[in-house]
């Protein structure tokens, strides 16, 4: 082989390893190459300059969030209109940004434990159980953080349908990630301590991988089998989802808007009486104020009459303030209870749904030519939802809300059903639609409840509390699901801790590793 393609292969390795790791997640599920990947790239890390490894770092995440995140093309170019230059050049540009925290992870980890991994202290125990994934743990916590947040596949999710997937209620999507940071890295101690005959190093690490193996697996089997946190209450609700499939170019289309508030009448006629019907984010593309005068009230007769419990996705607005909201509201309550009788999206999608720094960038809005695009922000105190024909709450999102599972939790334990509304159309006929299932999946795992989602062109689902998927929607087809969901009461760990035991770990962990790391320079 000439040098030249050597040399360009071995750059290439550590992308072509950061994509092959997205077939972990929906729609592959082959969950055992997110860990296989994680060894193999810090393996590679360990012996690296801090130079070498933050590009090896930002090699993997171009890879892996190329990979995982292309779909944003499909959304700017499809239906932002932007062409193909500005959508190959925004995708790019979300890329190279999400892939700076590989990057970080790889000069750190270089710079600490990598071309001087052969000494003592490098060799330590404590680094492969407590500095790779603590590290690369922080690094994921900041994603989901910084700048609003965007922690769209972390490593976490891979295990909803993994042997782990039942440590969620415990630790949540997070501590399952650091978990999977933790096996993986200390596989790699093994392996670098076989290779140098460090017989001392491999018994160490070789019976703390089996009983962190062990543990984490008894656990999980025993968490995701035992009914012990969350319990059944009350009656179970029927349920039925509309998925309308209108096509996203029209449904701002304000010639459209009554056709495509048609499509979900239609729909739904032979289902009121069903206990809870939902329609998706949006289904009504209107203020209230801009509606035919008739509408609300007739659909809040229909569900007096016939028990049935309406949500729908709808832009809500305030007179007072002149604000607008992407909302949800509860057709059959009382429309001047809007404490009760409507929920307004609290965690929205920049660029999507408002500008950041909007007096600096307002030309963007321009740009991307996204209807409805300053919503303001929904208030943080909001509370779940009250059914008015059946004795239940439920604790209501719209889209990427499911992403942030801080906030589903803040409407829990009130709530015993999780409500995901949302629009995927915007993901075209790519993987965003199967990731963003998975996702909302860890929410039911992560809470003890079952969650109702229904989308515009699916994917819609019905998910238990355990995560698994009783029933879903062919994409892009109008249809109606229908099911029976048992709503849950009482708290798993994780709605009562949430990531809180994750960050004293991270906290706690990583000053005792740069603690040790001054003393010992300190003292050399």
């Amino acid at each position: 082989m000439k040098p030249v393609l050597k040399k360009w292969l071995a750059w290439l390795w550590p992308a072509e390893l950061g994509a092959l790791a997205i077939l972990a997640f929906a729609p592959f599920n082959f969950w055992p190459l997110l860990p296989l990947s994680l060894v193999l790239l810090f393996h590679r890390l360990l012996q690296q300059s801090p130079r070498q490894g933050a590009i090896t770092g930002l090699l993997f995440g171009m890879g892996y969030f190329g990979a995982g995140v292309h779909w944003v093309y499909v959304s700017c170019f499809e239906f932002g209109q932007m062409g193909v230059f500005l959508s190959a050049l925004v995708t790019l540009l979300l890329v190279l940004y999400l892939a700076i925290y590989p990057a970080l992870f790889g000069g750190m980890v270089s710079r600490l434990w990598g071309s001087a991994g052969a000494s003592p202290e490098g060799h330590r125990l404590s680094v492969y159980l407590l500095g790779l994934p603590g590290i690369w743990m922080l690094l994921e916590l900041m994603r989901g953080w910084l700048f609003t947040g965007f922690p769209w596949i972390s490593v976490g999710y891979s295990q909803v349908d993994g042997p782990l997937a039942g440590m969620a209620g415990l630790i949540g999507a997070n501590g399952i990630g650091w978990v999977l940071a933790a096996i993986a890295s200390l596989l790699v101690m093994v392996l670098m301590s076989l290779l140098q005959r460090d017989w001392k190093s491999v018994s160490h690490a070789g019976v703390t991988l089996m009983l962190v193996i062990g543990l984490v697996t008894a656990l999980s089997h025993w968490a995701h089998t035992s009914d012990s946190w969350t319990e059944p209450a009350g009656e179970p609700l029927s349920v039925a989802l509309v998925q309308g499939n209108v096509p996203q170019l029209t449904r701002w289309d304000a010639d459209q808007i009554m056709v495509n508030i048609g499509r979900h009448l239609e729909a739904s006629e032979s289902f009121w009486g069903v206990d809870l019907l939902v329609w998706p984010e949006n289904a009504i593309p209107a203020f209230e104020q801009t509606l035919p005068a008739g509408l609300l009230p007739a659909l809040q007769t229909r569900s007096r009459e016939s028990r049935t419990d309406l949500l729908t996705g709808m832009p809500l607005g305030d007179p007072v303030s002149g604000r607008y909201y992407n909302g949800i509201n509860l057709i059959s309550s009382d429309p001047d209870d809007q404490q009760t009788g409507q929920y307004r999206k609290r965690h929205l999608v920049p660029f999507g749904e408002y500008v950041p720094l909007r007096d600096l960038l307002g030309g963007m809005l321009d740009l991307l030519q996204v209807p409805m695009s300053a919503f303001s922000l929904g208030e943080a105190d909001q509370r779940s939802l009250a059914l008015r024909h059946s004795d239940h709450r439920i604790a209501p999102s719209i889209c990427y809300e499911i992403l942030f599972p801080g906030e589903v939790m803040e409407l829990l334990p009130e709530a015993g059903l999780l409500v995901n509304i949302s629009n995927d159309a915007w993901f075209g006929d790519s993987i965003a639609a199967h990731q963003h299932l998975q996702i909302a999946r860890m929410r039911a795992l992560e809470s003890g409840r079952p969650l109702a989602r229904a989308t515009n062109s699916g994917i819609t689902a019905l998910v238990d509390w355990q995560g698994r998927i009783m029933a879903q929607s062919p994409q892009f087809k109008q249809t109606v699901l229908t099911g029976t969901l048992q709503p849950r009461r009482g708290s798993t760990p994780y709605v009562s801790l949430g990531d809180w035991p994750l960050r004293l770990l991270l906290m706690g962990s990583l000053a005792y590793l740069f603690w040790r790391r001054w003393r010992q320079q300190k003292t050399a």
